[in-house]
C-alpha cells in the first residue's frame, strides 16, 4: 500500500490549472521572471459598434508578433543592409545556424525535437520581418541522433556560423572539435561538465558545473523534516547524466538530506522496473528523485501500482512538463514534483512572452511539439538575434560571442526568470508544479513563492563540488 505520509500531501495548498493550453502534440511548463501585466498574443480584438449601428468596422489589434516584438523585446528581426561572406555561415543573402536535438535516437524517437521544431518556428518568424539585418536565417538540422554528436560538429563546424538553441545528450562527444574549429553555441541546454565549463559558449539560461538550484530541497526540508532521511535516486547510466545526479544528491545534501538508495537504468530503457521498485521498498525511500526520461519514468509508475508501493514525494526536472507525459502517466503520478523557471502554458493569459511563445507555435509551425526545451530554444534564439542585429553588417563568429556574452539580464523578453549569461549565473528563482490526474498544478506550498509565482531566495543557490 502506498505509504501513509502521501495522503497528507494531498492537502498541499495549490492552484488548479487546466491543461487546454497543452493540448497540441505536447507540451511542457515555463516561463516569467515577475509578475506581468496580463496580456495574451492573439490577433483578436473586440471593436465597438457605431452609434449609427452599422457593421463593427474597428480593426482587431495587430499581436506582438506581427509588429516584430516578443514579450517586452522589439524589432527582434529586422531588414537591414547586411551584405559580404563575412565569416563561416554567412553570406550576401544568409546566415545559417545549426540545431542540435538528439530526435534521431532509435530508443527514444524524437527526443528533444521540439528544440528543432521551435527554430522552424522562429526563423520562419524573423524572416517574415527581415531577417538578421536583411539575411534569412536558416536552420541547419543537426540530429546527433544521441551517438553521432562528433559527425554533426564536423559538419557544424564547415558549414554553421554558429549553434543556436539546441542540445545533446552526449554533448562532450566532440574531442574538442567545436572550439578548435572556433564554432559558438548559444544552447538551449547543457549537460555534461565539459559542456557547462567550455570557451565560446554563452548560455541563455546558465547551468554551471558549481553552482546549483537547491531551493526545492530547502523547503521540503523545513516542511517535511521526517521524510529527507529517506532519500533515493534513479538515473540513466549517461555520464553526463549522472553529473546532474551527483550535484542534486549535493544540493539534497546541503540540505540535510541523507541518501539511502542509487541506482542506474539502461539508457535504452529496462524490460523489468519491478526490482527497482522493491529495492525502493526495501531501502524505505520515501523521497525519490527521478533524472531520466519520461517515457521511462511511466514505466516506473506502473510497475510501482503493481508492487502497491510508492514514495510520498517523488521529484523530476522540466522535462517532464509535457503533455504526452501527463496522458500516459498522470493518473498514477499525482505525488511528481516539477521544478521549472518559467510560468506554466495553463497561464499564458498573465505573461506576455508565454502567450508568445504558444502563437509563434501555432502560426509558424502548427505542427511542431510544443514543450519546455522548445521555449528553452527559443531564448537562444532571441539572444542570438538581439546579439547578431547589433553587430551590423560585418558579421563574425567573435563579435556574435562578444555580445551575447556581454548581457547580464536576460529573460527572454519575460519567458523566463531572469539568468546572467554574461558570468553563467543561473536565476535565484523556481516554481514547483505538481502532477495531478489531468493538470499540471502550481504548488504554493513547496514553492513558497516571494515574487509573484516564483520563490526567489538568495540562499536558493548553492555552490557544489561534483564534477
Amino acid at each position: 500500500m502506498r505509504h501513509g505520509r502521501r495522503a497528507a500531501l494531498v492537502l498541499l495548498s495549490v492552484l488548479s490549472l487546466t491543461a487546454a493550453a497543452c493540448s497540441r502534440s505536447g507540451e511542457e511548463a515555463e516561463t516569467s521572471g515577475t509578475t506581468a501585466p496580463a496580456a495574451t498574443g492573439g490577433t483578436e480584438g473586440e471593436g465597438t459598434a457605431g452609434t449609427t449601428g452599422g457593421p463593427d468596422t474597428t480593426a482587431a489589434p495587430a499581436s506582438r508578433l506581427d509588429a516584430g516584438g516578443f514579450g517586452d523585446l522589439e524589432n527582434v528581426c529586422t531588414e537591414g543592409d547586411g551584405s559580404g561572406a563575412t565569416d563561416v555561415g554567412v553570406t550576401d543573402d544568409a546566415i545559417q545556424v545549426g540545431s542540435f536535438t538528439d530526435k534521431g535516437f532509435t530508443a527514444r524517437p524524437g527526443l528533444n525535437e521540439e528544440m528543432y521544431d521551435a527554430a522552424v518556428a522562429f526563423a520562419a518568424w524573423c524572416n517574415e520581418h527581415g531577417g538578421i539585418n536583411g539575411r534569412e536565417l536558416v536552420i541547419a538540422d543537426r540530429d546527433a541522433a544521441l551517438t553521432d554528436f562528433n559527425a554533426r560538429i564536423i559538419e557544424s563546424c564547415a558549414e554553421d556560423f554558429a549553434m543556436v538553441g539546441g542540445g545533446a545528450v552526449l554533448d562532450d562527444a566532440d574531442n574538442g572539435g567545436r572550439i578548435a574549429c572556433g564554432l559558438p553555441n548559444i544552447p538551449g541546454y547543457v549537460v555534461s561538465a565539459i559542456a557547462r565549463e567550455a570557451e565560446l559558449t554563452v548560455q541563455p539560461l546558465p547551468n554551471p558545473l558549481r553552482l546549483v538550484q537547491a531551493g526545492q530541497y530547502q523547503n521540503i526540508a523545513e516542511q517535511f523534516p521526517d521524510l529527507i532521511d529517506h532519500y533515493g535516486t534513479i538515473t540513466s547510466q549517461f555520464g553526463s547524466v549522472l553529473l546532474v545526479r551527483d550535484t542534486a544528491v549535493e544540493a539534497a545534501e546541503a540540505a540535510g538530506f541523507t541518501n539511502v538508495y542509487t541506482r542506474e537504468y539502461n539508457s535504452a530503457g529496462e524490460s523489468n522496473w519491478r526490482p527497482f521498485v522493491e529495492e525502493l521498498q526495501s531501502a524505505g525511500v520515501e523521497i525519490l528523485e527521478f533524472i531520466g526520461e519520461p517515457t521511462f519514468y511511466g514505466q516506473l509508475l506502473e510497475a510501482m501500482e503493481a508492487v502497491g508501493f510508492h514514495p510520498a514525494l517523488t521529484l523530476v526536472n522540466a522535462n517532464f512538463y509535457d503533455t504526452n507525459y501527463l496522458e500516459t502517466a498522470g493518473d498514477i503520478s499525482d505525488d511528481t514534483q516539477i521544478r521549472t523557471q518559467f510560468t506554466p502554458f495553463e497561464m499564458a493569459d498573465q505573461n506576455p512572452a508565454t502567450a508568445d511563445y504558444l502563437e509563434l507555435m501555432e502560426r509558424y509551425n502548427p505542427d511542431g511539439k510544443v514543450a519546455l526545451l522548445g521555449a528553452q530554444a527559443i531564448s537562444a534564439y532571441l539572444l542570438f538575434a538581439q546579439s547578431a542585429t547589433a553587430c551590423g553588417t560585418e558579421l563574425t563568429r567573435t563579435c556574435l560571442l562578444e555580445q551575447s556574452g556581454s548581457v547580464s539580464e536576460w529573460s527572454a523578453g519575460g519567458l523566463h526568470t531572469p539568468q546572467d549569461p554574461s558570468t553563467s549565473t543561473p536565476s535565484s528563482c523556481f516554481l514547483i508544479l505538481t502532477v495531478e490526474p489531468g493538470a499540471f498544478t502550481v504548488n504554493e506550498e513547496l514553492t513558497a513563492p516571494n515574487e509573484g509565482l516564483f520563490n526567489c531566495e538568495d540562499d536558493n543557490i548553492v555552490e557544489v563540488n561534483a564534477g
